[in-house]
């Protein structure tokens, strides 16, 4: 276990005895900025010995024990967004990795199904298949709730309705062409029969006839986060708003009676919506692309739909010329629509994970202080005449009307003052491209005002190693100047090892009770319960339409027969003897005449 790891697991578990659980991320990042006053670095950057690595120890656990500190608020803001940012990121890449490894497996047993002779109707069925399988992959790719599937019927509906557009585009009987393509065009074909199969289907669910499983155009375009652009704006405005009040606070500070500990701590406030209006404009600029995206493919599709209900409107059949290029822009302004929704969802979690945060932070500039700064004007006039710059200074000048793209000069430290910076203990004044970009070691630095270019053109690098120095004592501006590199043998970067995202998670003390009599549920998702269905899927993987059935003898099956020989049962045999047999004499019987008197009665 290196020295860090070890100040990252002391910290951690002190914390979770405190009730105060932390990330493993937020520990790192805290312990290797621990700033060392006696050797003016971090304590990390160098080998400790054990009395130091007590020390830092115990500096990090208080660092980070003191929640209400606004430079703690700001890395917990760092860590928390960056890492969310680059998790969130990661999944969709992970996901769209899938479905393209997914999808490529379709296509390759398209493409490499070899069909020996194109007249055999068992090999063609064969090929039809696969394609078929891989055109109700790429539908079910669009499917938003997969619980439309469930049952049989739902099934059947959509795989009939894919079979009928793929017969109408290629006929089983017309896979001919289609063979004697190269693998790149047969790849390039699919791709455009699955637009046109899901086009069709778009076209049938906007006229009703079908499209089971896709959204129509106004689910698609309905969603929570639609309005996550002007929310942006609005959260924007007013924190520019408050970065420009507590600006004209340190511009104007003279005219302020307050203590040191209270103007360093509006220092720290500042820092903190610093960084929080760059992650909203960052935010912003990523929502205003995918919002010109999704007007553009909402257009598109709005004109793809009218353009086939009037090709196709009371008409039985068009030419595939004209209908199969717009079924199939149909199908990419859906695929494009779907995409956008599904990144702009993310972003509004991003948003609200930005919000969370900054309630965490409460400000202690006076409102009365803070009305005061709204009336100051520090509009002043640039003069470029009072600036001495001189060329053999090593420091390079980019003026705005002698610079061809000035505007896409990308400026380091954030756009700030760097004179502001190292002379006013980190303090973030913006500087005024207007005077210049100034050029030195790579570094375009900008500056607040005249007075300020005069002395960093005196000694430049002596402003470049103050930057350094001041981020070494407030941490929080090393992410906000993207300066993680510049310190050796520290990791401030929130990157992956070995693919894996490092440990973001709460670690905290809970238990749970495990229920007394566990419930099994095996549940196969494979499982049918007709018969004759199981007799049908039997028949199918049987395939006995080409089979013979043969039967042969051989000597040693004849062993292993059960025959038996057939013979005449024996009679049962018995001794002839004689037979009793009995007499029948004449057996005598008296009759009695004249009982009754024939002649009474009548």
């Amino acid at each position: 276990m290196n020295q860090l790891d070890e100040v990252v697991k002391y910290a951690l578990y002190q914390c979770r005895a405190k009730n105060n659980p932390i990330t493993e991320t937020l520990a790192s990042f805290v312990a290797q900025t621990i700033y060392n006053r006696k050797k003016n670095k971090f304590f990390l950057e160098e080998k400790l010995n054990e009395s130091e690595l007590i020390e830092l120890k115990n500096e990090t656990l208080n660092k980070l024990s003191n929640q209400n500190a606004v430079d703690l608020k700001t890395i917990q803001l760092q860590i928390q967004y960056d890492s969310a940012y680059i998790e969130t990121e990661m999944k969709r890449q992970d996901k769209m990795k899938k479905s393209s490894n997914e999808t490529g497996k379709f296509i390759d047993e398209v493409v490499t199904y070899e069909v020996k002779n194109p007249k055999d109707f068992e090999e063609l069925t064969n090929l039809y298949k696969k394609i078929f399988n891989f055109l109700i992959y790429k539908n079910k790719e669009l499917m938003e709730d997969h619980t439309q599937l469930q049952d049989t019927q739902s099934i059947f509906n959509v795989e009939k309705e894919i079979a009928l557009a793929l017969d109408s585009v290629i006929p089983k009987a017309s896979l001919g062409p289609f063979l004697s393509l190269n693998p790149s065009e047969k790849v390039t074909q699919l791709v455009e029969l699955s637009n046109i199969v899901i086009g069709i289907r778009l076209f049938n669910k906007k006229i009703g006839k079908g499209g089971l499983t896709l959204s129509t155009l106004q689910q698609i375009t309905d969603y929570p986060g639609r309005d996550l652009l002007n929310q942006l704006r609005d959260e924007a405005f007013q924190t520019i708003e408050q970065c420009e009040i507590y600006t004209n606070f340190f511009l104007y500070i003279e005219q302020f009676k307050f203590t040191d500990k209270e103007i360093e701590a509006f220092k720290d406030e500042l820092t903190f919506l610093r960084q929080y209006l760059s992650y909203i404009l960052s935010l912003q600029e990523d929502v205003e692309i995918t919002e010109s995206q999704i007007e553009q493919n909402h257009g598109r599709f709005v004109k793809e739909i009218d353009d086939l209900k009037n090709l196709l409107e009371n008409k039985s059949s068009a030419p595939k010329e004209q209908v199969y290029p717009k079924f199939g822009n149909l199908a990419q302004s859906h695929i494009g629509l779907f995409e956008d929704r599904i990144i702009t969802v993310d972003r509004l979690e991003l948003f609200n994970l930005l919000q969370d945060m900054r309630k965490m932070l409460k400000l202690s500039m006076p409102i009365q202080t803070q009305r005061q700064c709204k009336q100051f004007d520090n509009t002043k006039p640039d003069n470029l005449s009072l600036i001495n710059y001189q060329p053999e200074s090593g420091v390079q000048r980019l003026l705005p009307q002698y610079t061809p793209d000035f505007m896409q000069t990308q400026l380091d430290f954030f756009g700030f003052c760097v004179w502001s910076v190292v002379k006013k203990n980190g303090l973030l004044i913006p500087g005024k491209p207007a005077l210049g970009v100034y050029k030195y070691k790579d570094k375009n630095c900008v500056f607040s005002s005249e007075a300020a270019i005069n002395e960093f053109l005196a000694e430049p690098g002596k402003f470049l190693s103050g930057v350094i120095d001041q981020c070494r004592q407030k941490p929080q501006l090393i992410k906000l100047f993207r300066l993680e590199d510049s310190f050796k043998n520290l990791n401030l970067k929130i990157n992956f090892d070995d693919g894996a995202m490092p440990s973001n998670k709460l670690m905290v003390d809970k238990q749970e009770q495990t229920p007394t009599h566990f419930i099994e549920k095996n549940l196969d998702p494979n499982y049918c319960w007709n018969e004759w269905e199981l007799r049908r899927k039997a028949i199918q993987m049987a395939n006995i339409r080409k089979r013979m059935t043969k039967a042969t003898q051989s000597i040693l099956s004849n062993f292993k027969v059960d025959s038996e020989a057939q013979v005449y049962e024996l009679k049962d045999q018995s001794t002839s003897t004689g037979q009793n047999k009995g007499l029948n004499p004449l057996r005598p019987r008296n009759y009695q005449i004249g009982l009754r008197d024939k002649n009474q009665g009548q």
